[in-house]
């Protein structure tokens, strides 16, 4: 993750009229003003406080070698106009920028959680558990945004798990039992949580994790759904099936919403309706949590539970990281209603016709969170220079 500066930009016309902003590192008037800034490889949030700014935003981007820049706007003063000059110059420039229009100064701070968000993504460092190779994928992760994938093989995940702190393990398979119903035999739970505390002790080393499952649970027949349950749950980002893409949007959505997501299959499709489900979820996403049988392999722990949000946002990501799918929804209905698909599922009503899904949709998993958070990840996907496809 990345710094993150936040500078004001103010003509000398207005400089004395404009208020004071809380959460600005410095107000820039002049070029001369940019000379002893040193911003290196940080985020640059810029606070349109006046019109006729934009050419004081080029210069700093020029100067500092800047790649990618939050513009924020707000009614008076003329700063949307000069907005929108800076993000027209900045794109001359090769500069990705993306214009966050809030109603009042005093509304800075939900422009700063969109800077978090983007710089948490920015310089990340990622394990991928029980992979062999980085992929194509994997390495336009790293090269989009200047971060890294390290591979961790599946013989040295084994022995993670098998020299996991057996105590953390048990505290885990304790509070597991006193908060979930088990409707199969629990004897597998202290080897899900050995490898909850294996996973839970590279985050020393690394800011999120993905693990491929698959591999794992047909080798040990018990998987580890129910360990990213709980990871995902004490804000520890970690997603399955080794899934770079789903990462990335639980990295943002944990900054934006503070849930870091449901990464949930697409099944059907019918009329404005889209069904999608998966087998594990963040345990503070549902009530009434039951235990039993994984999906695919009829193995130890599958997860479900009910969504306990009415409304929701979902994305979903290219391979190549340039374009971002999303959609809003109504919570129709959730739980366990099919026998047929992963255990934790969700009927979701986008209010035009759901087919747009299979059409647009970058990738199968879509992360999904609480709320409306389109407008943040427009701004992100902007800066981050993504195309963004909405659904509906």
């Amino acid at each position: 993750m990345v710094g993150i500066v936040v500078l004001g930009f103010v003509s000398s016309l207005h400089k004395d009229k404009v208020p004071v902003v809380r959460g600005i590192d410095k107000v820039i008037t002049s070029i001369d003003e940019l000379k002893d800034l040193s911003i290196g490889d940080s985020l640059v949030v810029a606070v349109i406080l006046s019109g006729g700014v934009s050419r004081l935003v080029g210069e700093l981007v020029s100067v500092n070698r800047v790649r990618r820049v939050v513009l924020v706007s707000y009614p008076g003063f003329n700063s949307l106009a000069s907005a929108l000059d800076a993000r027209a110059l900045l794109r001359d420039l090769g500069v990705d920028s993306g214009i966050l229009h809030i109603n009042d100064l005093d509304e800075l701070g939900g422009a700063l959680r969109v800077a978090r968000a983007i710089a948490r993504v920015i310089g990340v460092k990622v394990a991928l558990l029980g992979v062999d190779r980085k992929s194509s994928i994997s390495r336009s992760f790293e090269d989009r945004f200047d971060s890294k994938v390290d591979i961790i093989n599946m013989s040295e995940f084994e022995r993670l798990v098998e020299n996991a702190d057996e105590g953390i393990a048990q505290e885990f398979a304790n509070l597991i039992k006193g908060r979930v119903k088990f409707e199969i035999g629990s004897e597998k739970l202290l080897e899900v949580g050995k490898i909850y505390a294996a996973i839970r002790d590279l985050y020393a080393r690394y800011d999120a994790t993905a693990i491929n499952c698959f591999p794992y649970l047909v080798e040990h027949r018990v998987t580890p759904c129910l360990a990213l349950a709980r990871l995902n749950e004490e804000g520890l980002i970690a997603a399955c099936e080794a899934d770079l893409r789903a990462l990335f949007s639980m990295m943002l959505t944990k900054e934006l919403t503070g849930y870091s997501g449901w990464s949930a299959n697409v099944n059907h499709v019918e009329g404005s309706t889209v069904t999608m489900s998966h087998c594990t979820i963040a345990l503070n996403m549902i009530r009434n949590p039951r235990v039993l049988t994984h999906f695919e392999s009829g193995y130890p722990y599958g997860l479900t539970g009910e969504l306990i949000f009415d409304e929701v946002t979902g994305i979903s990501v290219s391979s190549d990281f340039r374009r971002m799918g999303v959609f809003t929804a109504k919570v129709v209905n959730s739980g366990l209603m099919s026998n047929n698909m992963c255990r934790t599922q969700a009927v979701l009503n986008l209010g035009v016709d759901a087919s747009r899904v299979v059409k647009l949709a970058p990738y199968n998993h879509h992360v999904i969170v609480p709320g409306d958070i389109t407008r943040e990840l427009e701004v992100i996907a902007s800066v981050l220079g993504m195309e963004y496809v909405r659904y509906n």
